[in-house]
């Protein structure tokens, strides 16, 4: 990957016809090769390691926060990765809007930000709505990775998947390297809930 073709994805996503902004990822990416995204990558540990880990498979990384994406584009580049494109977006749109039904081999949301307070829930990514989204988009046999620190808030991500008849859960285990985010709050001391999800 250099800086051009991540530029040039950039222009894509705005630039796409209208009537119809699906991601072809054939065309991104230059393959066929499986597909996997990550929804907030901070500066792109986990995406960094899983995209040298496994160089057929193709990823997208999804983050909101510019200052963030620059370090992680910055590390791409060093390691001249070419099967990772990185958006700036939010995570909701991005799967709603750009990503075509069935062509997902596996999503990670690790961390996601909780909005503790009781106001702010409406603002969380997990809900039914986004869910549904992520179901669509998932290949059969595709996986949700999901991880968080907040305890209530994997309540409601249970929650929900379980008015979700179309994901059920799986044995995986965990792989990878930890997150910046995880490697503070191991450091205090804090539970790390996870949940691996297959589309049936």
């Amino acid at each position: 990957m250099n800086v051009s073709s991540t530029e040039r994805l950039y222009l894509y996503l705005e630039e796409r016809d209208r009537v119809d902004p699906m991601l072809d990822c054939t065309r991104v990416f230059g393959n066929t090769n499986p597909v996997e995204i990550e929804l907030g990558i901070g500066k792109g540990r986990y995406l960094i390691d899983a995209a040298q880990r496994q160089p057929s498979i193709n990823y997208f990384g999804v983050e909101w926060a510019g200052k963030y994406l620059r370090i992680a584009h910055d590390r791409c580049l060093k390691r001249s990765l070419g099967n990772v494109r990185l958006i700036r977006a939010d995570a909701r749109e991005f799967v709603e809007f750009f990503v075509p039904a069935e062509s997902v081999r596996a999503y990670h949301l690790y961390f996601p930000d909780p909005w503790p307070k009781k106001r702010h829930h409406k603002r969380r990514l997990f809900n039914d709505g986004f869910v549904t989204e992520v179901v669509r988009t998932l290949l059969p046999g595709g996986l949700l990775w999901l991880a968080t620190d907040h305890d209530d808030y994997f309540q409601v991500m249970l929650e929900v998947l379980d008015r979700m008849h179309s994901l059920r859960e799986t044995d995986l285990a965990w792989e990878g390297v930890r997150t910046n985010y995880e490697e503070k709050f191991l450091a205090r001391g804090a539970r790390i809930n996870r949940s691996v999800l297959e589309k049936v």
